[in-house]
């Protein structure tokens, strides 16, 4: 069986201060967060997992909660385009979950093989109070869902036979999933939002990577080992035993190998296995 490359692939960012990511924690520290696909490729298939968010939900340059933010379907497009490929390209698309900012332009990829979880299609339908509160889902997103001509609804775990590997982690969606994916490095795990970045299962992190490849000193916090829930956690119960999953997938449990959805060192790292 063939192994994969990951190519990490760049759909905008929303520039926020650490201390919304972790509440009270660097509240001084601002960074770049990106919007993050994923490219796998094992030389027969391209993959795509995430399409970033759409090109309205950025009003006056500003994204989720006021604020800067940039991204849309030409980041998406352009991504590809660095790699060498159109969206006709792509093969099949995963979804780690179906939010604003990761299922944004699926109507790109309308006649692909779409592949998401059966609970994430029932969450996006049947929303909690605070998720409406909060736009995670983009109403115009079932629809969408509704249009897609080839779309494997899946319920749990699933093997395939390419070697990637699927399980649900519920925690920030009802059903978010993980990609593992085999390289010639390791097994990586693309974790979507389960955790968003990677402080949240490593909480003792001391410094942290930007997008510009920098450095900076971050704050450890040891009162919330083993994990950290953010507030974008809505059952804390579920994303402890997502957590202690995601851990055991990975060739090791290092951060490098857990390819999340919004750190921005993915992105000035690239490429993977």
């Amino acid at each position: 069986m063939k192994k994969w490359k990951i190519t990490s692939l760049y759909y905008g960012a929303l520039t926020i201060p650490k201390g919304f990511a972790t509440p009270g924690v660097d509240t001084d520290l601002v960074f770049e967060s990106p919007y993050i696909g994923y490219l796998l490729q094992n030389g027969e298939e391209n993959i795509l997992v995430d399409t970033g968010i759409r090109d309205d939900f950025i009003v006056d340059g500003k994204a989720y909660a006021g604020f800067p933010g940039k991204g849309g379907k030409q980041y998406v497009i352009d991504a590809l385009a660095k790699e060498g490929l159109k969206p006709s390209d792509i093969d099949k698309v995963f979804y780690t979950h179906l939010h604003n900012d990761h299922a944004g332009n699926a109507l790109m990829f309308k006649d692909i093989p779409t592949y998401f979880q059966k609970d994430e299609y029932s969450n996006l339908l049947n929303q909690i109070p605070s998720q409406k509160i909060r736009r995670d889902y983009d109403k115009r997103t079932p629809d969408d869902m509704q249009q897609l001509s080839s779309v494997f609804m899946i319920n749990g775990n699933f093997k395939m036979t390419n070697g990637l590997e699927i399980y649900k982690t519920p925690g920030h969606s009802l059903g978010s999933m993980i990609i593992v994916v085999p390289t010639e490095k390791g097994r990586y795990v693309i974790t979507g939002d389960m955790p968003h970045i990677c402080v949240y299962m490593f909480p003792m992190m001391d410094e942290y990577q930007l997008i510009d490849g920098s450095f900076v000193k971050i704050t450890p916090m040891p009162q919330y080992l083993p994990f950290f829930c953010s507030g974008q956690i809505y059952d804390h119960w579920a994303a402890f035993d997502s957590f202690y999953l995601i851990k055991s997938m990975a060739e090791e449990f290092k951060p490098e190998y857990m390819l999340t959805g919004h750190d921005p060192w993915v992105i000035f790292r690239h490429n993977f296995g």
